[in-house]
Formats: C-alpha cells, structure tokens, sequence
C-alpha cells in the first residue's frame, strides 16, 4: 500500500522570532509564585535575615514547575523539583566554599566544571523524559548561581534548608487552590483549549495560532490523564466525560485545518509530540524508566543534546575564565537555555538571537535595579516582580522570560554588592560568548547525527510493533497496554524525528519518506485495532494480518 504526504514546510525567519508559544491566562500562577517568593522573605526579614531572603528565592521555583498540572499529580511535580532545587543549591554553595577559600582565579574551573556537568544531566533527564518547560532551566540556574554565595560567608547547609522555606512555601500556595476547586486544572487546560482553536480559526488560520492551540492540546489531553479522567484510550471518570468530548472536538478542528502541522511545530524549539492524523483519546506516556532506558543511547536525542551542552558549556565557560571573567555559571546557564531542548539549527539560532536581545535588556533592567539602590525591601520586591513575569512568559516567549530571569539570577547571586560597570560589562561578555559556542555547535555538529537518530527510532517502531504482537498472542488488547503506550510513544517519536530530518536533510529525507509513511500507518492500524477490540483476545488470523502489514512496510 502507498500512501501519499508531502515533505514538510516551515515557517519564516520573522515568525520564528516573534512567536508566541502557549494560549490561555498565567496570571494566577504568576501570582503564587511571587508570594512563594515575598511572603518568606518578608518573615525573613523581620527577624533580621537579610542575605539568606536571596536564598529563599531559590526554593521558590518550586511552584514553576507545578503550574497548570493537576493537583493529584502537582504535590509530587512541586516536591520532587523543590528537592532538586534545593539540594543543587546546597552542592552549589559546597563547590564555591571550595573555589573561593583559594585566591587564584583559575579555581573557578571548578565552578565551571560542577555547572556543566548539572547542565549536561539536566539537558539529558529532560529530553529523555520530554518534560515541559522550563525543563532543568532554573535548577541548573539555582546550582551555578549557588557558586557565588560562598561569597556572602554562609554555610552551604544552610544555604539548602533556606532554599527548601522557599520551595515548601512553593508547595504550599501551589496546592491552596485545590481547596475549592479540586477540578480545577484540567478544566482550565479543556477551556484553555477551546479558545486557542477559536483564536486560531478567527485569524485565518495563522501558523503562530496554529501551533498555540496545538499546545494547548497537548496540554488538555496530558492534564485530563494526569487526572485520572482518561487512560488507555478511553474514559475512565464518566462524571468527567464532557471535558474529553470538548477536548476530542477541538482535536478534530485542528485535525481539519490543513497541512501546516510542521510549519507550526518549528515555530518552537519545544514539539508538541501530538499526531493529529488520529481522532482517538491519546495514550499516557510509558513509565520515567522506560523513557530513561531507551535514551540511553548514542544517537538518542537526549544522548544528543546532553553532548551539545556538555562541548558548548564547557567552552564558553572555560574560555571566560581564561578572558578573566568571574561567572562561568552565567555563561554556561546562558548556553543551555540555548541548547537544552535540541533544536534544529535555525530555531536554534533564533533562540541564541533571543537570549542575547533578553540578556542586554534584563542586564540594563538590572542596572535600573542597581541605581535607585533599593533597600532589603526594595530589592525583595523586585525579585516578587521578576519571579511574576518570569512565570508569565517562561512558556509563551524567551526574549521576555530572558528578560526577567536574568536580574533575578544577578541579585540572587549578590551583584548588586559588586561595581556595575563591571557587572554590566562581564555579564554581556558571558552572554555573547554563550551564545557564539551554543550556536557553533549546533551548525558544526556533525552531520549524520540526524539522520542516524532517525533511523534508530525507526528500528524502534519496529520493534514496538513487534513487542506489540506477540504480546496480543497471549493477551487482550487491555491486558498489553504498556506496550501499546511503548508503540504510540515510539511512533510520535519517529514522526517527530523525520519532520525534523525533513528541514534539515531534505535530500535524506525524501528517500525515506515513502518508508515513513507506511511505518506510521502499519503502527496505527495495530493501534487502531487494539482500540476496536479492547477486551477480547485477537484471532490468530487477525495477528497474522497485522504482522503481515508490519512485514510489508519493513
């Protein structure tokens, strides 16, 4: 059987600048991040503790990493990050007892070298798993940033346990709205979803539209699982099925609306991984152990974008020391929140143009900061105002969450007790180097990394596929659902990878496009099945049609 799609286009240089990633309101998130932030603060200030109200700060991400999930799932989202978020903080502040008990400036290797090894994990653990934003970004933040208190003579324990009030204040207000509104998240993700789609439909149908409501489908169906209302390709909550029915709408609406799918998908360098060929209720994703395991290889993307942060971290910082720079940190959180999601290379390049136009404003934000010398008060009411926005864009835009991030890192990391003239001059300094080393990499990588990567989740589609059936001899559809979860995740994957291969290597992918087309369909007509015939065990004779399908598209 033949199947006919063209290779995918992409958007344009101005609409990859100017996009805006996801629909639907932040404010109240927004919100409970700054208090996370103030209200500790504020106590910590009325019983003296002046420098340690920067320490809370830290903690206080926490409620980030929470925002929008479910509240069954957002305890464990929220504790799990303000672990992190502390312990990075603690083992940063060890690292720069170290460096700074020695008066020659190359022990900031040491520093450089501790930031690049949790950038280079953060950047594998997140891809791996495919975490939304913002990913490691603030705990790799928190660690380099960390480096620099030793300077403000505190114990690193104390820094974690001052880190870990802001994160339990994090949890806290995170989890106060569930109190009366226990649904509430998953009925704001489906609301959020339907205006995205008919934003999308009054603007003539933009690609820019076109991908936020794309996010926002993925976000609907993601969050109605997190909450138990679906699972295995089904209702599970009855009482709850309006919201999957007004998600499955808007999942046709978008499925109807032409074929600038992967036009609106490089609009980011964060996919939606959603097929919208299919109009059924969505699996879950597999377990964190399986995503981990299969990783764990060479051309992985994980595996790939784990090294791209390694080689451009290690050299910008190493070579801002060696210029005499005194924050290789900066430079290294800088070349991550480039690299960190494995960008193609003109989103990529985009991304460095957006972290070099955000760090010049955020910097001279900084110095505004700096200038009318804002007091202990003062300056816990700016990191409240730069914790709120950093909330609202860290998921829409990079030039405006840049902007806000970075005189929160600068006053967390005590700038404002050093000379501006030499801030402002060495933090721009970091910042273009970042950026230099981020986007070389991603242009002198070697070339057939791509095409590998997709050729290896090609093997894996096969070989769901084949798990799949022999797995339904034995068992009912129902009964083999981890590995109609493996199939489906490994088919997003696949599509993903030769969308991407498509803009990258067109020649390339033009020769396996035709293959990719029928692999896709061979894996959702098992798919398909399984879904018609849940609690039944399959004939032998509709198994061996099955791997007939699969044998001819191999």
């Amino acid at each position: 059987m033949t199947h006919s799609e063209p290779l995918p286009a992409r958007p344009g240089f101005w609409e990859l600048l100017t996009a805006f990633h996801s629909p639907g309101r932040r404010w109240p998130g927004a919100l409970r991040a700054a208090l996370a932030l103030a209200i500790p603060g504020a106590i910590a200030l009325l019983l003296g503790y002046d420098n340690e109200m920067l320490l809370i700060a830290a903690g206080g991400f926490a409620v980030i990493y929470g925002e929008g999930l479910p509240f069954r799932t957002r305890w464990r989202v929220m504790a799990t990050a303000g672990a992190l978020l502390a312990g990075s903080a603690m083992a940063g502040a060890f690292v720069g007892s170290v460096v700074f008990s020695h008066e020659s400036h190359w022990w900031l290797l040491l520093a450089a070298l501790f930031t690049t090894v949790v950038a280079t994990i953060g950047a594998f653990v997140q891809n791996a798993l495919r975490l939304p934003p913002p990913g490691s970004f603030f705990i790799v933040m928190v660690a380099g940033g960390s480096t620099m208190v030793a300077r403000l003579g505190l114990n690193p324990v104390e820094v974690g346990a001052w880190a870990l009030v802001g994160a339990a204040s994090g949890i806290t207000l995170g989890m106060l709205p569930a109190l009366w509104n226990r649904h509430g998240p998953e009925t704001s993700a489906v609301k959020t979803l339907e205006k995205a789609v008919a934003d999308f439909l009054r603007s003539d149908r933009s690609v820019a539209k076109l991908h936020q409501a794309h996010s926002a489908l993925s976000s609907a169906w993601y969050s109605l699982a997190d909450a138990g209302v679906i699972g295995a390709g089904r209702i599970l909550d009855e009482s709850r099925r309006d919201l999957v029915e007004r998600t499955m709408r808007g999942h046709i609406t978008l499925a109807t609306a032409g074929d600038r799918e992967q036009e609106a998908e490089d609009l980011t360098d964060t996919p939606v991984y959603m097929d919208l060929s299919r109009r059924a209720i969505p699996h879950s994703r597999p377990s964190a152990s399986y995503r981990l395991y299969r990783s764990m290889h060479r051309y992985s993307h994980a595996t790939l974008t784990a090294a791209k942060v390694f080689l451009a971290a290690l050299l910008c910082g190493v070579v801002g020391i060696l210029f005499g720079l005194d924050r290789p940190d900066w430079a290294i959180v800088s070349a991550l929140l480039i690299l960190q999601w494995g960008p193609d290379r003109l989103p990529g390049t985009i991304r460095g143009l957006h972290r070099l136009l955000g760090s010049v404003v955020g910097i001279g934000l900084f110095a505004a900061f700096y200038a009318f010398d804002l007091g202990v008060w003062g300056l816990l009411l700016a990191l409240a105002v730069c914790q709120f926005y950093a909330e609202i864009f860290v998921v829409r835009n990079y030039i405006f969450t840049v902007i806000f991030t970075t005189p929160l890192a600068l006053m967390m990391g005590n700038a404002l007790a050093l000379p501006l003239g030499e801030t402002l001059v060495s933090r721009t300094a970091e910042v273009l180097l970042s950026v230099i080393f981020a986007v070389a990499v991603l242009w002198l990588w070697p070339r057939d990394a791509k095409p590998r990567h997709h050729e290896r989740l090609a093997e894996l589609c096969n070989r769901a596929m084949g798990s799949l059936l022999g797995a339904l001899l034995t068992k009912t559809p129902d009964g083999s659902l981890p590995e109609r979860r493996d199939l489906q995740f490994e088919l997003i994957s696949e599509r993903r990878a030769a969308q991407s291969l498509a803009q990258e290597f067109p020649e390339v992918a033009a020769e396996r496009w035709g293959r990719h087309l029928e692999l896709q369909y061979a894996g959702y007509e098992i798919l398909d099945h399984c879904n018609a015939h849940p609690d039944r065990e399959l004939s032998l004779g509709e198994i061996a049609d099955l791997s007939a399908r699969v044998r001819d598209q191999a």
